[in-house]
């Protein structure tokens, strides 16, 4: 069977199977890329939500959504890296981007993180989250968008056709009023990647294997989306 490509699909193609390639050499010479490096004309900033006297959500153990929202920033980033990405992150510390801790500090945060996506110019934002809810039994990794964002929407998507591929969930991605998706200049979303609610997802989460497993599954999902692209 002969499939026709034209255009920006034929771009999309290449560029999944450029990365697909470098991921594998990556994986045969670890060091191959130094942190400078980058070999795809591509930015993807990755925001670790909360930080400093900002935990975020946190479980009746005392784990903290912001500890946990940088190490998967982290391990989400330096595959990007490894498959030859620019890479920016809006945090690489536990502490908050706001400066002192006085009033207002939520709102200082935020606008540096904005700040640094703006000078980034990015082509991506993608920001780790941990989740709530009253109800338990809700788990696994959920995307959300802002709304009226289309690409947002198919970026998010894709993410969650991955996601629910891997966790047997049927999650629908959701919109939302969201400040870093709503104030980047490109496709953006939010990730929350498990419950605190849920024991399970807890305990998971807290895991390098788990983590190393779903952000991997949040790479494949942002391949997926370039992939659609048309």
């Amino acid at each position: 069977m002969i499939v026709v490509l034209k255009g920006r699909k034929i771009v999309a193609v290449l560029a999944v199977l450029i990365v697909l390639q470098l991921a594998l050499t990556t994986f045969l010479c670890t060091d191959m890329f130094s942190e400078k490096t980058s070999v795809v004309d591509f930015t993807v900033v990755i925001d670790a939500g909360h930080g400093g006297m900002d935990g975020g959500v946190v479980s009746a153990t005392g784990v903290r959504e912001s500890d946990l929202n940088l190490q998967y920033a982290k391990t989400l980033g330096e595959l990007f890296r490894r498959s030859g990405f620019n890479v920016v992150y809006t945090r690489k510390t536990k502490d908050g981007l706001y400066g002192l801790p006085t009033k207002g500090f939520k709102l200082r945060d935020m606008k540096k993180r904005r700040e640094i996506i703006l000078q980034s110019q990015p082509n991506l934002v993608i920001s780790v989250h941990m989740n709530k809810f009253p109800q338990s039994s809700r788990s696994g990794p959920q995307v959300f968008f802002q709304k009226g964002s289309v690409e947002g929407e198919k970026l998010a998507e894709s993410l969650q056709t991955v996601f629910n591929n891997f966790t047997g969930n049927k999650h629908e991605a959701l919109s939302g009023d969201f400040y870093i998706c709503r104030e980047s200049p490109c496709t953006a979303v939010l990730v929350e990647c498990g419950f605190f609610s849920n024991a399970n997802d807890l305990a998971q989460l807290q895991t390098e294997e788990y983590r190393n497993t779903l952000c991997a599954k949040m790479f494949d999902g942002v391949m997926l989306y370039l992939y659609s692209l048309e």
